[in-house]
């Protein structure tokens, strides 16, 4: 059943799936969030599937469940020790997509409208300023990368640090 939604939500274009639903309120900020939430749980679903299928497989598990343990047990003990450094990671590569669709539905005039501050948005302000001051339209920009980057090298060293 969730894996039969999860195909039909991957057969549609995320920002497509993002900008129609930024159409029912636009310039509003829930709609945009829903629309990412609805196209990245896929990739937190498939994971977590998976490594809980091999987990609750595993020997320590069968013994576990043989030993009389419920449920909340295994997964305390069993399956959140594997799923979280996972989630960590995922978690940050996820806060920087979005970070980066925002932004770019912004820049193109259909993320959130002024005066919410947003990095898409102040690159659009400053666009026809930039012969005068290339510096501060390069700012919002190198922003944007940096909190990439720094989203991205934070997901690697928790995933670097617990053996992943």
């Amino acid at each position: 059943m969730l894996s039969t939604l999860c195909d039909s939500v991957m057969a549609l274009p995320g920002l497509l799936l993002v900008m129609i639903l930024a159409a029912f309120a636009p310039g509003e900020m829930w709609p945009l969030f829903l629309g990412l939430a609805l196209v990245l749980w896929v990739e937190v679903f498939r994971m977590v599937r998976t490594v809980a299928r091999g987990r609750l497989t595993a020997p320590d598990v069968e013994a576990a469940r043989l030993f009389g343990f419920g449920p909340v047990h295994v997964v305390r003990r069993h399956l959140l020790p594997a799923l979280l450094p996972m989630l960590v990671t995922l978690g940050a590569f996820g806060l920087a997509t979005v970070v980066v669709a925002v932004s770019t539905l912004s820049f193109v005039g259909i993320g959130l409208r002024p005066p919410t501050p947003e990095l898409g948005s102040m690159m659009t302000e400053l666009l026809p300023h930039h012969a005068e001051a290339p510096l501060q339209v390069l700012m919002p920009a190198a922003l944007l990368c940096l909190t990439v980057l720094g989203l991205h090298l934070a997901a690697g060293r928790d995933a670097g640090e617990t053996g992943a």
